[in-house]
């Protein structure tokens, strides 16, 4: 499959036998977390709908990778209010809508409308990319695909200008495997792996740049990823280069 992000929105099109949308992290429900922290944030979700239902021009299928919903571990008032509606508006705009579970999707199946697909966190096989959320090992099916592609990291970048002033800027990482350390668990080595920023707009996410040890999930925590080929895109597709170990 041919993998072309959507220049300044955080999702990718995967071109191959099929068309899919593939997006990670919706987060619905976090502005209760955020309340309870004295931030007063309407809920995205509208947001986040009215942006798929405009994505749906590039492709026919939606893919989410993982944490549809905040809430850990069951389902609240405001996801269980939310999300039923959510799905079904999305079920009107796409052709099939399938979800990989992800860390705080505990109890996610109570409220997904009938007809949506849902597989485990350890992902599957789509043609030749594995897709998986991120946050356990990926499945053997998964990683005997070309490509991987996941979620849970949240990406972003801190960018620090001339002056000292920062900003901290969802991007895209890309990355390839260390060989020899994949293939002590496994029997197929991917060739590159992508990480996909979070959908939800409230979440810019960790550094990569701030040191491997922010990174989530089993592939980075085991060093399964080359640092020295970890290369970060931002969402209008500037190359930022590679990041250096820190």
């Amino acid at each position: 499959m041919e993998l072309e992000p959507v220049p300044d929105a955080p999702a990718l099109v995967m071109r191959g036998g099929q068309t899919w949308l593939c997006i990670a992290d919706l987060h619905i429900g976090i502005e209760v977390q955020l309340r309870r922290s004295g931030f007063s944030i309407p809920s995205q979700a509208p947001v986040m709908l009215k942006a798929l239902e405009e994505l749906s021009s590039r492709a026919n299928r939606l893919l989410i990778l993982g944490d549809v919903k905040h809430r850990i571990p069951a389902v609240g008032y405001r996801e269980n209010r939310e999300i039923p509606p959510f799905m079904a508006r999305l079920q009107d705009t796409y052709k099939t809508v399938k979800v990989v579970a992800g860390n705080h999707d505990g109890g996610l199946s109570t409220v997904l409308p009938e007809g949506v697909e849902s597989v485990g966190g350890a992902g599957t096989k789509i043609e030749d990319v594995g897709v998986c959320h991120g946050h356990v090992w990926p499945s053997k099916e998964a990683m005997s695909a070309t490509k991987i592609v996941m979620g849970h990291v949240h990406p972003s970048v801190l960018l620090t200008d001339s002056i000292g002033g920062k900003s901290n800027e969802k991007c895209w990482v890309r990355a390839g495997f260390r060989k020899r350390k994949v293939l002590e668990r496994f029997e197929n080595c991917p060739q590159e792996l992508i990480v996909v920023p979070a959908f939800n707009p409230l979440l810019t996410g960790t550094p990569v740049n701030a040191g491997p040890e922010t990174r989530l999930g089993p592939i980075f925590r085991n060093q399964l990823v080359d640092e020295k080929k970890l290369r970060i895109y931002l969402l209008d597709g500037s190359n930022l280069g590679i990041m250096s170990r820190k």
